[in-house]
């Protein structure tokens, strides 16, 4: 049995509370049901996110690459009727594989994967009649577009150290004592490059319609640090300015 207790337990939370606070609240407002509606969390990481789609009645199935996450999520679900699993969606059998869901969820997800029409096509395959596909990340080119947050050393964790020409090519490797897989995971970051302008591209060439998008100068993942998502609006729509300081952004979209 895993151990649950501090951060994992906290992190969890977080999932909930991104999810029943916001992530659901603003998908009923958008005319998506919840209720009665089949939804799965692809990189569900503690499950968070997927236990509060099921607490507003959602039938909620979720998998992620990280075994002692997934272990994590059987643990903390605590009675609710879920499905988790351990899986890589790379993998030609990955979790589910040939099964169809109302909602496809990849909260701070897509960013990270490499081959993205190629993933964005596999989403699509696990779209019903009707169903949608629900995707958060933070825009590359925002300040902490890299997730370099997570890197220890105080001056790689600045607001837009990832754009500062050579930081992440010979800055960063060269900085003691960070976890090599923290360090690997922002450079693939930096040579993802995930913007809004780029997402948009990916998901029409893919067959998928954007349906509804939201900004945020403040994004909803901020609440953990006791922060209040804040709207952009228009401003998210202005070249170069959007992208900067969107630091994150909620797109619901539809196979065409």
């Amino acid at each position: 049995m895993p151990d649950v207790r501090g951060h994992t337990r906290k992190y969890w939370q977080y999932e909930y509370d991104v999810a029943v606070r916001y992530m659901v609240p603003l998908l009923e407002r958008w005319g998506v049901r919840v209720k009665g509606a089949s939804v799965i969390d692809v990189g569900c990481g503690e499950g968070g996110g997927l236990c509060a789609f099921y607490d507003r009645g959602a039938r909620s199935f979720g998998f992620d690459i990280d075994r002692h996450r997934v272990e994590a999520a059987e643990s903390l679900k605590e009675g609710r009727d879920i499905r988790f699993a351990n899986g890589n969606i790379y993998e030609e059998s990955f979790p589910f594989f040939g099964n169809q869901y109302d909602l496809v969820v990849l909260h701070d997800v897509f960013e990270h994967l490499e081959e993205k029409e190629k993933m964005m096509a596999r989403l699509k395959g696990f779209v019903g009649p009707g169903g949608r596909v629900l995707i958060t990340f933070p825009p590359y080119f925002s300040a902490f577009g890299a997730h370099q947050q997570h890197l220890s050393a105080p001056l790689a964790r600045l607001p837009f150290f990832h754009l500062i020409p050579f930081t992440l090519s010979r800055v960063l490797p060269r900085l003691a004592g960070e976890d090599p897989s923290v360090v690997q995971e922002v450079r693939k970051l930096g040579r993802l490059r995930m913007g809004m302008r780029a997402f948009e591209r990916i998901a029409v060439a893919s067959g998928m319609k954007v349906e509804r998008k939201r900004s945020y100068l403040i994004s909803l993942n901020h609440i953990r640090f006791g922060l209040r998502p804040i709207v952009a609006g228009p401003i998210a729509e202005i070249p170069l300015l959007g992208e900067a300081l969107c630091t994150g952004v909620v797109y619901l979209l539809s196979p065409r």
